[in-house]
């Protein structure tokens, strides 16, 4: 017990001398070293951080090129979206092709206000010969176009309207590089062809048999070139949808609701009676030419009328009447019942029936028949107007042949 209570003793006189001694010296110690660096702080203040800011801005001067392809370039460079690219583009090239096209019209620069606008053209002019150019100024900047930016630019500003055009509609089927191969082929074509039917459309003078054959060249050379571009599967596709056979079978179907084997049957007939005749070949002047197609085009009639039957027959020949057409744009423009369409055309058939009746009778005269023909036209009148108003009989009259 002595010996602990001695150890003891030593271990409390060890803790009361640091305490009372040791302690407050160091912790002196502390507080002057804390005093010394706060006054070297007071002396030399710590300068505040600096703000280093790091932009990517471009300048507009630094992205523009005269050679497209750099300009394309930097605009991708800094990730801007194709759709603007194209937009930058194609607005550039207008801005940059505009005096030229201006230059095309040769309008005087001082013309009066009291001159008439041929007076103010600066020589001679053609219509003809200006679309001529213009056309050739377009197919210039559509090939620019499409070889900076991959587009074709009517397909681009048609889209950016909301717009899809005839080729665009109908060759839905295919994939896009594959539509925009067939409608260089199909628009080259075309205006070849349309370059030898302007003097027979605009002058009214018959193309030469040179002509002719040209035009037959024209469609062999298409022919091969969309053989070269489709499978045949998208071939026998693309007659289906864009060939004229195709298309004067949907035109004569109009209205009569026509089944998918409907259409086929009638295209099939109508489509090896092209092959074989086709009216654009045909030489008008050649009355054995023209005979052996009237009869083939009768026997076509006949092919599709033991196709369809008797009452679907009256039906394709209804809408292959360009007066059946006027009808239903009449009750579409003026907000009527569909069938007042169909009615009205069936009181228009059964009053030239009667005509021609009227007119085949031998036991009147010609006066009976005038005055009996003129009869039933004013019966046609009063039931049309009834039928489908007074607005839309003008409608009708206006635009019927």
């Amino acid at each position: 017990m002595i010996g602990i209570l001695i150890i003891a003793n030593l271990v409390l006189g060890g803790w009361a001398y640091y305490s009372l001694k040791l302690r407050p010296q160091r912790e002196l110690a502390l507080t002057q070293q804390r005093e010394r660096a706060e006054s070297q702080t007071d002396a030399q203040p710590v300068p505040e951080p600096q703000i280093v800011t790091v932009t990517n801005q471009v300048t507009w001067d630094q992205l523009e090129s005269e050679d497209y392809r750099t300009y394309i370039t930097r605009l991708r460079s800094i990730n801007c979206p194709e759709q603007t690219i194209r937009d930058i583009i194609i607005a550039d090239l207008d801005k940059l092709l505009a005096p030229q096209f201006q230059a095309i019209y040769g309008r005087k620069p001082d013309v009066k206000y009291w001159q008439s606008e041929e007076e103010e053209l600066a020589n001679n002019y053609d219509h003809r010969e200006w679309a001529r150019k213009e056309h050739e100024l377009d197919q210039q900047k559509r090939e620019m176009i499409k070889e900076l930016v991959g587009v074709d630019v009517v397909r681009e500003r048609l889209k950016q309207r909301g717009y899809e055009d005839y080729y665009e509609r109908r060759l839905t089927f295919l994939p896009e590089e594959k539509r925009d191969a067939v409608r260089s082929v199909l628009e080259k074509y075309d205006d070849a062809e349309k370059a030898i039917r302007d003097r027979e459309l605009e002058d009214g003078e018959p193309i030469t048999d040179a002509e002719r054959q040209r035009l037959r060249k024209i469609r062999e050379e298409r022919s091969q070139q969309l053989d070269r571009a489709l499978t045949p599967d998208e071939r026998q596709w693309y007659e289906l949808w864009v060939s004229p056979s195709a298309n004067a079978v949907r035109y004569s179907m109009y209205g009569m609701e026509a089944t998918e084997q409907e259409f086929l049957s009638v295209y099939q007939l109508r489509r090896a009676c092209d092959d074989q005749w086709n009216p654009d070949e045909l030489d008008w002047n050649n009355n054995t030419w023209v005979n052996s197609y009237q009869q083939a085009r009768a026997d076509l009639e006949t092919q599709i009328r033991q196709q369809l039957g008797d009452d679907r027959y009256m039906q394709y020949k209804r809408g292959n009447d360009p007066d059946y057409h006027t009808l239903n744009a009449a009750v579409s423009r003026y907000g009527l019942p569909r069938n007042k369409a169909n009615d009205a055309y069936d009181v228009r058939l059964t009053v030239q029936q009667m005509s021609t009746q009227i007119r085949a009778d031998n036991s009147m005269s010609p006066s009976q028949q005038d005055e009996a023909v003129a009869a039933v036209k004013a019966e046609e009148e009063a039931t049309l107007r009834q039928l489908l108003g007074n607005a839309a009989y003008r409608y009708v009259q206006q635009r019927s042949k």
